[in-house]
């Protein structure tokens, strides 16, 4: 496969060499879709939606973190590092993408987990970890993960410490991943010069562990153009507010800076982003209703048809803030791109191989299989070979009613929701 140098480095060629980095994005650059059926659900005038699909960056996992990794993991083979530390959620999708992308490169994987709310997501999350290889460690708190990560590295020199979502917190850790996303805004600006998609007025993003949201903001300032970076704040305060954004952008701009002068000088504020807050929920990795429905909704206008689904940590509380803003009478006639964060790459086929024994994994996690998250063919009794072939089989986020024409009855449908209902709030599903 023909790797593909960052745009930023062909319009500064400078950069090359000087700034580490190694090819791992498959699918770029990455589509935009425009989505009308969401836009005439909206009753936009003179409005339009876009969305960038990075969920499809990568050919096994897509997302945002792929755009980071490829200066981060760059980095930490120009070290000659043998393995990767890094943290998150029990859930973390930054672990699912970093376990995939490690053993890809040939590196260990050590990942620091924090408890969070335990979903289908969840269980399957610390399953795919094992499957690619990941060595878990069990944190009860996300501090005590920063202080057991930074530990390990200690005892280990020959692995690079990865931060929590690939940023910098705490003045620890590398702007690199920024940098990934500055180049994500040149690939964004050529795609708008071929006529693609209009310059956007505002780029709505999930804002986890500010990286992204610092990159997209820098590379749009760097370049000049009137789009406004719209980060929703959908993690902890502390890895996510304005003056960190500002400080991570900052820093990555003079980092490029130093490598090649004919970079504008020019500095990120407070005016360059609108940071959005209340859609977090009662605390991190938490469903919300709004969010729930913000998923359901595009999955159902757009998500069957394009080929992406949305999910409620990160990106389905971001539609649902697009969605309130879009809402406006005031916003109609603006132009915004969704920034899709998630993968949308199946992971079914690697689940299957695991054959579901969480036995496998360290016994300290083997409490969060205690939890019974029944699915919907469970409910139905669905025989062998329908729920094989249907969408919905292995996840636990969408219900066979919501993905697909299922061949039970409408009377027999309705009594599984009820059945359902019992066992969890569907507000919650």
């Amino acid at each position: 496969m023909e790797s593909k140098k960052p745009i930023l480095f062909e319009v500064y060629p400078n950069l090359e060499g000087k700034v580490p980095w190694i090819s791992i994005l498959t699918g770029i650059p990455s589509s935009v879709d425009r989505l009308t059926e969401l836009e005439n659900y909206l009753k936009l005038k003179d409005g339009e939606i876009y969305i960038k699909r990075d969920d499809k960056d990568h050919n096994i996992y897509g997302g945002n973190k792929l755009r980071k990794f490829e200066f981060i993991f760059g980095e930490a083979l120009k070290k000659k590092k043998r393995g990767i530390i890094t943290l998150g959620g029990i859930g973390t999708n930054h672990g699912a993408a970093c376990a995939i992308i490690a053993k890809e490169l040939d590196l260990k994987c050590e990942l620091f987990l924090s408890l969070q709310p335990v979903t289908w997501h969840v269980q399957r999350s610390l399953l795919l970890y094992h499957y690619f290889g990941a060595k878990l460690h069990f944190t009860k708190m996300f501090e005590f993960g920063v202080l057991k990560s930074l530990l390990f590295r200690m005892f280990h020199p020959k692995y690079y410490l990865m931060s929590v979502g690939g940023s910098p917190l705490l003045g620890f850790g590398t702007h690199l991943g920024t940098i990934g996303f500055i180049n994500a805004i040149f690939e964004l600006k050529s795609q708008i010069n071929e006529g693609i998609l209009s310059e956007p007025d505002i780029i709505f993003v999930a804002a986890g562990s500010t990286g992204t949201a610092a990159g997209l903001t820098a590379g749009c300032k760097l370049l000049g153009l009137k789009t406004k970076v719209y980060p929703v704040n959908v993690s902890r305060d502390i890895v996510v507010n304005p003056k960190r954004l500002i400080k991570i952008a900052n820093k990555s701009i003079k980092y490029l800076r130093k490598r090649d002068k004919s970079i504008p000088d020019t500095q990120v504020n407070k005016d360059d982003f609108n940071m959005i807050k209340g859609y977090l929920g009662s605390n991190y990795g938490v469903k919300t209703v709004k969010g729930q429905k913000a998923v359901d909704l595009v999955y159902e206008l757009e998500g069957q048809k394009l080929g992406f689904k949305l999910e409620t940590t990160y990106t389905g509380k971001t539609m649902a803030a697009m969605l309130e803003f879009l809402e406006k009478e005031e916003n109609k006639s603006k132009k915004v791109l969704f920034w899709n964060t998630y993968n949308s790459n199946d992971l079914d086929t690697y689940l299957r191989e695991t054959n579901f024994d969480f036995e496998k994994l360290p016994k300290k996690f083997h409490k969060y299989y205690a939890k019974k998250i029944f699915q919907c063919w469970q409910l139905a009794d669905c025989p062998e070979d329908t729920r094989n072939k249907c969408p919905a089989y292995l996840n636990h986020e969408y219900r066979y009613w919501k993905v697909t024409v299922c061949k039970l009855g409408k009377d027999k449908q309705s009594t599984i929701k009820e059945k359902l209902s019992m066992v969890i709030n569907l507000e919650d599903a």
